[in-house]
């Protein structure tokens, strides 16, 4: 806990405001912590407070962007089944670009965002961004190639008996006249 510089106190309370602050021609809501004393009644902000309030007009400009926030980030990493370094070597940024990004000490790249939004929609685009950076692709991982999609002809439909198979895709004249 914070000690107040001024009495010394230790009897700080931690307390929160939303301040508005303009970005690109908005107003941004954004909550701010500090402390207060409670002997001496003087209001200041601590490093860690100070970190975390950067940390939150970051992310309200980020998210004002529509770009992922700090613990979208994150999420994002994780559900794509990377750790921060793997992460760092298939979307680029450095080496330790992740943990930053996470932390909230930066802001990734619009093009960084996207690319991991990509990566999200296509399965795809994220296994050629692992062979690519060279991590080993976990076979378990269903990803659509000439390899492992499974032709249609293997299920049955219920209207099937209306219907042949064809081997290419050419057009028959006395079908579609």
């Amino acid at each position: 806990m914070a000690q107040c510089k001024v009495c010394k106190s230790e009897d700080v309370l931690v307390e929160q405001a939303n301040e508005e602050i303009s970005y690109k021609g908005a107003t941004l809501s954004v909550p701010m912590t500090y402390s207060t004393c409670q002997n001496c009644h003087r209001e200041f902000i601590a490093t860690e407070q100070i970190i975390e309030n950067d940390k939150a007009i970051r992310d309200a400009k980020k998210a004002h962007d529509g770009l992922f926030i700090a613990a979208e980030i994150a999420a994002a990493r994780k559900k794509l089944g990377l750790t921060q370094e793997q992460a760092s070597l298939v979307f680029g940024g450095g080496r330790n670009a992740f943990s930053k990004y996470e932390r909230g000490e930066v802001s990734q790249s619009a093009a960084m965002d996207k690319l991991i939004k990509q990566a999200l929609k296509h399965p795809m685009v994220l296994h050629d961004l692992l062979v690519e950076a060279g991590i080993a692709v976990d076979k378990n991982h269903l990803v659509y190639t000439d390899d492992n999609v499974v032709a249609y002809s293997v299920f049955k439909a219920a209207n099937d008996h209306k219907y042949t198979s064809v081997k290419n895709q050419t057009m028959l004249e006395e079908n579609y006249g």
